[in-house]
């Protein structure tokens, strides 16, 4: 039997989903499925947007060309069904979170100390030891990045903002700001299958789906969990980074390190640093 062919157009997210919607027996056994990473400016080539049946993607704008949302659905298939999926980003566990080009995960709660030119270690003593709201509005950066997701929500098919208000104080839903865990993947693909007629995936299916981003879990400052209430953190909590499991100290220390040699690829630090311990 030909299959058709679905087409995914997201970031890192697009990879869960489809492991999920090739696990579902009717749609994985009727439809091919092809992912395109929007991020990485991956092509979809035209014929595929003529043969495409199902185009699930993540709403990108004008500043992306001819890789932008509104390029690429108007040279879709007029017979295809077009989802617009989640592209989730979350930092309720990580306040401090900031988007840098050149340093993944910055922290612009240690980078605002480190230009005040002090030791490391007045630095993780501020950093680590006193209250953060001395410095921040916790309450009023987490409004701020829940108005930013319910904006980008208005364009969604598949809603997610209110599961995550509803459950992200007592599980992790998140392993970084943009990896969502099992809960929220499993939350997407279903409501996927549920919007295009099939049944829900099966529970051999979900059963066997692991957690998709095992590798690394974004340490989050003990002052953010206690004022969010994160019932799943625990005193001294330990975080796996990449083969280490390590407490906040520890990352926030590894964090400072990085930026004092003047290193711009703090995976890569990370990593050495587990291969090491």
């Amino acid at each position: 039997m030909t299959k058709q062919l679905c087409l995914i157009h997201a970031n890192c997210q697009g990879d869960p989903l489809a492991e999920l919607l090739e696990a579902h027996p009717d749609f994985g056994q009727n439809f091919e499925i092809r992912n395109y990473v929007n991020y990485a400016r991956q092509i979809i080539p035209e014929e595929e947007l003529r043969e495409c049946r199902v185009l699930l993607y993540q709403r990108i704008g004008e500043k992306w060309g001819d890789l932008s949302s509104e390029a690429v659905l108007s040279r879709l298939n007029p017979a295809a069904r077009a989802l617009c999926i989640p592209n989730m980003l979350f930092t309720g566990y990580w306040p401090f979170w900031r988007m840098a080009p050149h340093f993944d995960f910055s922290d612009f709660f240690l980078d605002a100390l480190l230009e005040r030119r002090l030791t490391k270690k007045e630095i993780l003593h501020l950093y680590l030891f006193t209250d953060p709201r001395r410095f921040y509005d916790l309450d009023e950066l987490f409004a701020r990045s829940l108005a930013v997701e319910r904006e980008k929500e208005t364009f969604w098919d598949v809603k997610a903002v209110d599961l995550i208000l509803e459950r992200h104080q007592t599980e992790r839903l998140f392993n970084t700001v943009n990896h969502p865990g099992r809960r929220l993947c499993l939350h997407v693909a279903e409501e996927i299958l549920r919007l295009l007629g099939f049944s829900p995936l099966p529970e051999s299916a979900r059963q066997a789906f692991p957690d998709p981003y095992p590798e690394f879990v974004l340490p989050t400052h003990p002052a953010a969990a206690k004022q969010r209430g994160l019932s799943f953190i625990g005193q001294g909590e330990r975080f796996p980074v990449f083969g280490k499991m390590m407490d906040f100290t520890e990352y926030a220390n590894c964090y400072l390190e990085c930026k004092m040699a003047g290193e711009r690829d703090f995976i890569s630090f990370l990593r050495l640093r587990a291969k090491l311990s």
